[in-house]
């Protein structure tokens, strides 16, 4: 056959290639060598078919596909726009063909709808619809349907994650890394996957105050302090307004603010620091580091902080060595008997302790009290700011707590001028009157100027935000109160004001918590568990010889324990939608 030019026909066909009559070709389509278009078959406009395609009859292409080399697509086989296959795609149209049966009028039809993708080599067995924008991977056999935008890969083909239109796979929270186009709903097997709720929306509180940020920090750039720089004398003079305390010093993270409270305290080898084994692993962390040793002390079953009880117990079961008081493991060694020193009380879920209790309990045993407040900068006890509430506070700009930065920071509190000297001191390699001098042992623990216009950015609507989180753990309990009553919901003690750093719930027992924290996942809201190990049952502090059950209460406790979204951007609709999910899977 002769070549047919776009001038003749709108389309290309090249002499190596066949149209049966009734075929019915678009403008502007390309059809190359040795390939065969069948009678009464339409292909669309601006398509291009590779060499040795074999297509029809009875077949429609929408308009823009690409077809590549020795792809075969056959009667009952719909291509809607843009749709790729890629080389050697088959399309079966009989599901169970014999060579002596004659099954043509069995046929069952496929669809491919628009956007999709067909990798090389696939297999697309008859009767199957491949979704939107679904991509297919190469080599897959594709046996039942591919929902929109499914990723599918091998044989059988099984889902494997989501596909953007422009063809990147999608985050986990359906967003494209990308273009960062957002897939608010997707289809699978007849079920919805909703996009995944934010644990903590830092994007819609950046959204808000950008403007400030951006003017903060390039302030920053123009003056180009980058350490200790203005806006970092400017911070600790608002923190300590906010606190309500003589001194505040920043530094590179709550890990080295709890440290440097412990140097300025002069813990060390031989002494014994008395702090809760339900809490993430830097506040033991921090006590190793200065070659103390943690003493864990049981905790609250109602606050889930130290319980003070449990506290004098421990204290006097160490100094007097003796286990029947409280169940400890032998610290003595061969040495030495652990002098008691320090407490490191946690405020835990943004819950300020029992301050009273535990001052009581520190003054009559001669002992530093030091709060970390890493989650409850915002909260109050008894009319007293959090991070005010110990000889030393410490708290954590890491960027998900109530007061976050872009990176790592952290700040230490105290009224004390011996101590703030201590830790100024302390935070930059122990340093004298000036650069080279150096009095102590220290640390390089200064906290980056960039960061510091970041939180005064973020102070200016701390105060606020505070407010909103507090509406929203009270939305939280009204709703699930009166309709989950197996469910023990965070309440708080008299006199105090959490910054509802976590909205943390326990359910009945560790199976109730697997069925709701799954459940929840299938509907695209996040949860987490904290913690699930307790510190004393870390392998980090296996050498320190405690046994399982030896801290009941807080190893009961973390079998049951699970956070869901706790945010100031949460909007009603949001809370009912998690309250509700709850609600139906606690239920069982």
């Amino acid at each position: 056959m002769s070549e047919q030019s776009d001038a003749s026909t709108g389309y290309y066909l090249h002499p190596t290639s066949i149209v049966d009559p009734g075929g019915d070709i678009g403008e502007g389509t390309r059809i190359w060598h040795f390939s065969h278009i069948l009678g009464n078959t339409v292909i669309g406009k601006n398509c291009n078919l590779g060499q040795n395609v074999v297509v029809g009859p009875d077949v429609e292409i929408g308009n823009g596909c690409r077809i590549q080399n020795n792809v075969s697509v056959y009667k009952g086989v719909t291509l809607e726009n843009n749709v790729f296959c890629g080389p050697s795609v088959v399309f079966t149209n009989v599901f169970n063909p014999r060579s002596h049966i004659r099954r043509m009028d069995d046929i069952r039809p496929t669809r491919v709808k628009e956007g999709a993708s067909i990798g090389a080599n696939s297999t697309i067995v008859c009767g199957v619809t491949i979704g939107k924008y679904a991509f297919v991977g190469a080599g897959a056999v594709v046996t039942k349907d591919v929902p929109d935008h499914a990723l599918v890969v091998g044989n059988p083909a099984k889902q494997t994650g989501w596909v953007c239109e422009c063809g990147e796979k999608l985050n986990h929270d359906v967003t494209c890394p990308v273009c960062k186009k957002e897939y608010p709903s997707l289809c699978i097997e007849g079920k919805t996957l909703v996009k995944k709720l934010p644990f903590v929306d830092l994007f819609a509180q950046q959204q808000r105050i950008l403007p400030q940020i951006k003017e903060n920090m390039e302030k920053v750039l123009k003056h180009g302090r980058y350490i200790m720089g203005p806006e970092i004398d400017t911070l600790e003079k608002r923190l300590c307004d906010l606190v309500g305390v003589k001194y505040t010093i920043s530094c590179s993270s709550g890990t080295d603010a709890l440290v440097m409270a412990l140097m300025a305290g002069g813990i060390g080898p031989g002494d014994a620091v008395f702090t809760t084994p339900f809490t993430f692993f830097a506040t033991a962390e921090a006590i190793s580091m200065v070659g103390a040793t943690p003493v864990f002390v049981d905790i609250d079953p109602e606050t889930f902080n130290i319980s003070p009880r449990n506290l004098a117990d421990a204290i006097r079961a160490v100094r007097e060595d003796n286990n029947a008081i409280y169940p400890l493991p032998d610290y003595r060694g061969k040495d030495a008997p652990l002098s008691p020193k320090a407490v490191i009380a946690v405020d835990l879920f943004g819950l300020p302790c029992d301050y009273d209790a535990l001052s009581t309990i520190a003054d009559d045993n001669g002992l530093l009290l030091i709060e970390d407040a890493a989650q409850s900068l915002g909260g109050a006890y008894k009319g007293k700011q959090a991070g005010a509430l110990g000889d030393m506070g410490c708290t954590s700009f890491f960027p998900a707590k109530p007061l976050g930065c872009y990176g790592d920071g952290g700040a230490v509190f105290t009224d004390s001028d011996t101590l703030a000297a201590k830790l100024r001191s302390i935070r930059v390699h122990g340093m004298g009157g000036h650069k080279y001098d150096n009095e102590r042992i220290g640390l390089n623990a200064r906290l980056d100027t960039l960061q510091a216009a970041v939180l005064l950015a973020k102070l200016d609507i701390f105060d606020e935000e505070n407010q909103l989180r507090r509406q929203r753990a009270r939305t939280y309990f009204d709703l699930l109160n009166p309709a989950c009553p197996s469910l023990f919901l965070p309440s708080i003690p008299k006199g105090c004001v959490s910054a509802w750093a976590q909205y943390s719930i326990l359910a009945q027992n560790t199976d109730m918590r697997t069925r709701i924290i799954d459940g929840l996942d299938k509907k695209g809201i996040p949860t987490m568990i904290y913690y699930q190990k307790p510190l004393h049952l870390q392998e980090a502090y296996g050498g320190l010889g405690y046994e399982k059950v030896s801290m009941p209460v807080a190893e009961k406790i973390s079998s049951k324990i699970f956070s869901i979204p706790m945010h100031p951007y949460l909007d009603e609709e949001t809370i009912k939608k998690v309250s509700r999910a709850i609600m139906d899977y606690a239920q069982g």
